[in-house]
């Protein structure tokens, strides 16, 4: 077995019982009602945010398009919010506190730029167009080629 298919099996096994620990020592910190209570308040808190943000998504996009800044990282952030609100949903308070942090946006900028260096880590500032490419004059784009008229009116005669 290779060793990224024993990580990714250790991680698939070992998260869900690692939130069941923690979900048993939690129920016995405070007790079963406030934990369940707990646990669909974070629930409900993770439908909100992905109802909110799966309306937001578009909205931004088109707000980044129209201020000429680069869309894939308004839209990464947008995902990273639908992903917190995932997280938020699945019982269990290791996938809530990570949700809970992709929901504060200097830790979702911090955690996006460790998992997508370059792309995620930019401000909206820095990822608009510098002043200098804006003054130049745009020049058309020619495409050479050459082409062949093929008529079907010839094809049917023969």
């Amino acid at each position: 077995m290779s060793t990224l298919r024993f990580i990714l099996m250790l991680a698939f096994l070992g998260f869900p019982l690692l939130e069941i620990a923690v979900l048993i020592q939690v129920g016995q910190a405070i007790g079963f009602l406030p934990t369940l209570a707990l646990l669909v308040l974070s629930a409900a808190l993770g439908l909100m945010v992905i109802r909110a943000q799966g309306l937001a998504m578009v909205g931004r996009m088109f707000d980044a398009l129209g201020q000429g800044r680069f869309v894939f990282a308004s839209v990464l952030d947008s995902y990273a919010m639908i992903a917190a609100g995932c997280l938020l949903i699945v019982p269990g308070f290791i996938s809530d506190a990570l949700g809970i942090m992709l929901l504060v946006p200097a830790l979702r900028r911090l955690i996006l730029g460790a998992l997508l260096p370059g792309l995620a880590g930019r401000r909206p500032e820095q990822s608009r167009p510098s002043e200098n490419l804006k003054n130049e004059p745009t020049r058309p784009i020619v495409i050479e080629g050459t082409y062949e008229r093929i008529d079907d009116d010839r094809d049917k005669n023969r």
